[in-house]
């Protein structure tokens, strides 16, 4: 019976703990930044809402098994959930307005990558192979190109053009060449 209960209670611990190939998010910044500076590993920082928003960056609306192999093996992981007050106040810090990724140096003094809004896995796996370099040196943030698509129809050209219509018969008389006043 003791043994039983002992197991039961250290059942619900191991549930808690993450699985192997699943990444560990925490959901303190100042946390993820201690743990990245001692583990010297980057930061990926998932910005979204509700208990699993990290799947918003992704375009198919879940992270396949590739980067969640990638996030556990590399990086510290960040989750900021905008439904709640102080996640909503780190997304204006990050200055995002909707769900997005964040990818800085171990420090989490510099930004490697920033993206707002989604990506397919594939460009996702692709970020993320990137910058899993602690030792990266970075000089720039770099920034998703996102296509965009205009439902808009293009206006019809507009002639700007002057119109022009000499006058040869009185009026405006040009002087060109010599005789008259001025001349070249």
């Amino acid at each position: 019976m003791h043994n039983s209960v002992v197991f039961f209670a250290l059942s619900g611990f191991l549930a808690a703990a993450t699985a192997p190939g699943e990444p560990a998010w925490l959901n303190e910044y100042g946390k993820a930044r201690q743990q990245g500076a001692k583990e010297e590993k980057p930061l990926a920082v998932f910005i979204g809402s509700g208990q699993t928003g990290w799947n918003q960056v992704s375009r198919e609306g879940r992270l396949d098994p590739e980067i969640k192999r990638l996030l556990a093996e590399n990086y510290v992981c960040l989750y900021i959930d905008t439904d709640k007050a102080s996640g909503q106040r780190l997304a204006d810090a990050f200055e995002m307005h909707n769900h997005g990724l964040v990818i800085s140096t171990h420090t989490g003094q510099k930004q490697a990558f920033r993206h707002e809004g989604n990506l397919d896995n594939q460009e996702l796996a692709h970020y993320l192979r990137r910058y899993a370099d602690p030792g990266l040196d970075l000089q720039y943030t770099e920034t998703a190109a996102v296509p965009r698509t205009s439902y808009y129809q293009a206006p019809a050209p507009v002639n700007i053009a002057p119109t022009f219509t000499p006058a040869f018969g009185g009026g405006f008389a040009p002087a060109f060449g010599g005789g008259g006043r001025g001349g070249c």
